[in-house]
């Protein structure tokens, strides 16, 4: 009886052992995550994109998987500190990557040509977004197009019209400007209508 008890205990013991030690630790993880070490490894992926001959559809399988590892390298930014690091450490003259954030740093945009033309996916625009404490990623429907700024306008203290401006093209062509704007309603992205006599925006960068 008293072997049987003794064997309990130690199962017990390993087992609680190995729980903690498996347990997923918030500090380490985001400890483990580097936003210089993000950024460089989407550079990375998008040159490598940028080699591939995509012809009459070839090499498609290569293609779609570069492209699904970017897309979820971007939507591993969870938190608020990744976020942050993120806008910290971007810099348009040194990265390939498009990325571009609103004045308020609540709202951002990744955008990456694909090569997926024959898919009709050739542009790939994922928005990452502060809802309460956390960081949501949500891609962007519509026509795609790399999106060059973002102005918001803070329409009363829960509510901020975020309107993206983008182009077809790949270079900043001022004649080619798109305006699309975007609301963060009970933890979602929708698309929201922009007033015509819309002002005092704040935005981030200049063309």
């Amino acid at each position: 009886m008293r072997l049987k008890t003794k064997v309990a205990f130690l199962v017990s013991c390993s087992l609680l052992i190995l729980f903690v030690s498996c347990k997923p630790s918030k500090k380490s993880d985001n400890k483990a995550f580097s936003t210089e070490e993000t950024l460089a490894e989407l550079d990375g992926l998008l040159s490598r994109l940028h080699q591939i001959d995509n012809t009459d559809c070839k090499n498609l399988d290569e293609i779609v998987t570069i492209n699904e590892r970017m897309r979820r390298i971007v939507e591993n930014v969870r938190t608020n500190e990744r976020f942050e690091g993120l806008i910290k450490s971007f810099d348009k003259t040194v990265h390939q990557i498009s990325f571009i954030f609103s004045g308020d740093k609540q709202f951002a945009v990744f955008s990456w040509q694909t090569k997926m033309d024959c898919l009709g996916n050739s542009i790939k625009n994922i928005a990452l977004y502060k809802y309460e404490d956390k960081v949501k990623a949500s891609s962007l429907y519509g026509n795609p197009m790399v999106y060059h700024r973002i102005k918001s306008n803070k329409q009363d203290k829960n509510k901020t019209l975020y309107i993206l401006e983008g182009s077809y093209l790949t270079e900043k062509d001022l004649n080619d400007l798109v305006q699309s704007g975007y609301k963060i309603t009970n933890g979602y992205l929708a698309e929201s209508q922009i007033p015509e006599t819309e002002q005092a925006y704040v935005d981030n960068t200049s063309l």
